[in-house]
């Protein structure tokens, strides 16, 4: 890896001199953390090709099929799609603390039985929607995510807390699930909408695999929707930041086991440890509690 500053070119060292840990403790058992290299660069001499090469760039000219021409800026579509792949990454990353954070254990599916194809109603919609929700639960947490089904209509995938079967409303109780419903079917028809529950044992009572599974539809709202949407919606999106340590020493392996013993991880049936190395370089692992802990 190369880079050009000013009049200088500088290298990548081929090894990292130091490794950044970075661990996220989002409650509750769960734990994010990284081991990120850190590279130094070196300056090195330019040949003279390779200073007349920099002077025609500098003087507006770009090399394509073996010649110089005058520049040309890369398609707004090319920048665009380069831009959306780095923020579907960035905000994947963020729904899935997001929903360890909040302890989120249950999916919602709210749909339309019209083909509703309007993003922005979708929005709408579910924005009175959380209105109504929120007068009888004030502290309702949710991340919501929207997405396209096969025959083109919206509809919104919510992750919220566990939900009690019944709830106090008015001096009366009320099926939790009637009053979403209700909620729902008050903003877009009585006969237009529903609520539906997931039901996948997979996704019981587990933050980390039903944050996981939120995440993915990420990707898709980039791909569906207009640019400069929001690819999804929270009740607050503040987690706690990282602690960061750093390992003055290169070697991955040692910086593994150092990241590991920072955590005090021990392998047991205690917790669930998920683990790899980056394609970019680095390494993740997250912790949560085992299920029935």
């Amino acid at each position: 890896m190369e880079r050009i500053i000013g009049a200088s070119r500088f290298v990548r060292d081929t090894k990292p001199y130091a490794h950044d840990l970075r661990v996220y403790d989002l409650g509750a058992g769960q734990v994010e953390a990284l081991a990120v290299p850190r590279y130094g660069w070196t300056e090195v001499g330019m040949s003279d090709q390779a200073r007349d090469d920099l002077a025609m760039c500098q003087a507006g000219f770009m090399w394509r099929d073996g010649g110089w021409v005058p520049y040309v800026a890369p398609l707004d579509q090319d920048r665009s799609l380069l831009n959306r792949e780095r923020a579907t990454r960035r905000a994947r990353t963020k729904v899935r603390r997001l929903a360890k954070f909040k302890r989120l254990t249950t999916l919602l599916t709210l749909t339309y039985r019209e083909n509703m194809l309007d993003r922005a109603r979708m929005q709408h919609d579910f924005d009175n929607f959380m209105k109504r929700v929120r007068r009888v639960c004030p502290d309702f947490e949710y991340i919501c995510v929207f997405e396209r089904q096969k025959r083109g209509a919206w509809h919104a995938h919510i992750a919220t807390r566990r939900i009690l079967p019944v709830l106090a409303v008015g001096g009366q109780l009320v099926k939790s699930y009637d009053l979403l419903r209700s909620a729902w079917r008050g903003v877009v028809g009585q006969e237009n909408g529903n609520v539906d529950v997931s039901r996948r044992k997979r996704l019981s009572r587990s933050p980390a695999k039903l944050a996981s599974y939120l995440a993915k539809y990420i990707g898709k709202t980039f791909d569906q929707a207009e640019r400069y949407v929001n690819s999804y919606s929270a009740s607050g999106r503040s987690i706690p930041e990282a602690v960061l340590v750093r390992i003055d020493d290169g070697d991955q392996a040692l910086a593994i086991s150092a990241l590991w013993e920072l955590l005090g991880i021990e392998l047991s049936g205690e917790v669930d440890v998920h683990h790899a190395l980056m394609s970019a370089g680095g390494y993740f692992l997250s912790i949560s509690p085992a299920p029935g802990t």
